[in-house]
């Protein structure tokens, strides 16, 4: 492959990037949906979490997909449950026909197009881009995260105020990225194809000229016997790798650290609303007396702010996916450490996070704790996977970051709809529009960072675990 057919193939697979990564811009329109749809707060969680789940039961699916039958039809699968979404929401809100569970079959749809998409384009990095595998799979991965910044400020520039024109939009798009991206990726996945295919034969062949050959002498065969070694304990999947401590781990700090972020990400829409109400400073921008026109300049001027806050998340998610892929090959290949030790980066960043929402009460702090879990949510999701190759292995690789994918399910769950409960706990009917808000800052939603912020300290000593276990694990066969 010609290095101008890898650097095509390479931003192929990042721009597809930026079509996987919109479910994060549901906190930018999820309260005028709510609005238009007659939905309260737990509601748009529950459809928010729905979105969530569709990433992640997709995982194993789109990993076995990809891992047996390639990158083509996990891709055409992805595109199509993606524009057919954002089409289907458009029609549901021009129609305002108000279903939450239409509403979050369409979200799970979306959930789903994009693992399907992303299992493609992060294995055709990580197979095709062996040597700086960290930072070919942090491309994609940073678009994905950028995604949200790219679509709401064109919302904000061409859509303001019109959701239903921004929905369409998101289809249009979508379709049009996946049209041009996708064939070169399909010709990597031929490519690919038959190179493990002359890799097989290769490798049958050596076999059989291996039997017929004594081994000379007894250093020889000790070296042997340790690379065997070596490879078969790299190469872990399927019920081996449920049975892995390891596994578990790394299972239980993706979900502690991911749901954290997830929470933050489909939330943040609320938080902005209920710190705007309660800011004097932003109130006094509108008139005193909120009649209904200028309680409609106020929602323009919320969401404005919402669409700041999903620009400053994907910012921050782009720049620590990448940040992820460079350290993480940095410390992998210059200072020969594990990549495992660079989770304590987002488990103490994450930590500080919620200590951060418990305390802020004006919505100018906000910008500054979109940041930092934009920052270490994006760290995370793009370390993951390569901890999950260096540790299990490149063979069942998609499938294992599929089962690894499902750790946020139930922690996301319950987090995220603990926000809505609590919020709608805290909130009132509006006598001007009949909606239910709450004006009462920080206290809407407070009690729920109380409980986040053990979950992530927790998850900073199963980190420890992990480098510890990894130490001793590395230190026995170095002794082999």
């Amino acid at each position: 492959m010609s290095a101008a057919s890898k650097a095509l193939l390479l931003l192929s697979c990042t721009f597809l990037g930026l079509i996987c990564g919109t479910l994060y811009l549901y906190s930018s329109y999820s309260p005028q949906l709510a609005a238009r749809l007659n939905y309260t707060a737990t509601d748009s969680s529950q459809i928010a979490l729905l979105g969530t789940i569709g990433i992640a039961v997709s995982g194993p699916v789109a990993g076995r997909l990809v891992d047996s039958h390639g990158y083509t039809m996990s891709l055409f699968l992805g595109g199509l449950c993606t524009v057919l979404g954002y089409y289907g929401l458009k029609i549901q809100y021009d129609h305002q026909y108000s279903s939450v569970t239409s509403s979050a079959s369409l979200i799970f749809m979306i959930g789903c197009g994009s693992t399907l998409m992303n299992s493609a384009c992060l294995k055709c990095c990580a197979i095709s881009f062996p040597s700086i595998r960290g930072v070919a799979t942090s491309l994609p991965l940073a678009l994905y995260g950028l995604s949200a910044l790219f679509y709401s400020v064109i919302g904000s520039v061409f859509y303001p105020g019109d959701t239903s024109s921004f929905l369409g939009f998101l289809a249009f798009s979508a379709a049009i990225i996946f049209i041009i991206c996708t064939p070169r990726i399909i010709m990597a996945d031929r490519e690919h194809r038959v190179r493990r295919n002359r890799v097989a034969a290769a490798a049958a062949t050596a076999n059989s000229e291996f039997e017929l050959t004594a081994i000379p002498n007894i250093e020889q065969r000790s070296s042997t016997d340790q690379h065997f070694k070596h490879s078969q304990q790299k190469q872990i999947g399927g019920v081996d790798l449920l049975k892995s401590r390891e596994f578990w781990l790394i299972f239980i700090v993706t979900g502690a650290l991911a749901s954290m972020g997830q929470m933050y990400i489909y939330s943040v829409g609320y938080m902005v609303k209920a710190l705007a109400l309660h800011n004097h400073n932003l109130v006094a921008e509108i008139p005193a007396h909120l009649d209904v026109d200028s309680h409609s300049s106020l929602e323009s001027l919320v969401q404005q702010r919402q669409s700041l806050q999903v620009g400053l998340l994907s910012i921050a998610n782009c720049v620590g996916r990448i940040a992820s892929g460079i350290l993480g090959d940095v410390f992998s290949q210059t200072f020969h450490k594990p990549r495992s030790m660079l989770l304590f980066l987002p488990a103490l960043g994450l930590t500080l996070a919620q200590t951060m929402g418990l305390r802020f009460e004006e919505y100018s702090d906000l910008s500054s704790l979109s940041l930092l879990v934009g920052f270490f949510y994006g760290f995370t999701f793009c370390i993951m996977p390569i901890i999950v190759g260096d540790a299990f292995g490149m063979d069942n690789f998609s499938l294992n970051w599929g089962f690894v994918g499902l750790a946020p399910i139930l922690p996301s769950f319950y987090f995220t709809k603990l926000f809505g409960k609590t919020y709608d706990s805290n909130s009132s009917i509006s006598e001007v529009t009949g909606t239910s808000v709450c004006v009462l800052g920080k206290k809407c939603y407070s009690s729920v960072f109380h409980i986040t912020i053990w979950v992530t300290a927790f998850s900073v000593v199963v980190v420890t675990l992990i480098n510890v276990r990894k130490r001793r694990r590395d230190k026995a066969i170095d002794r082999i």
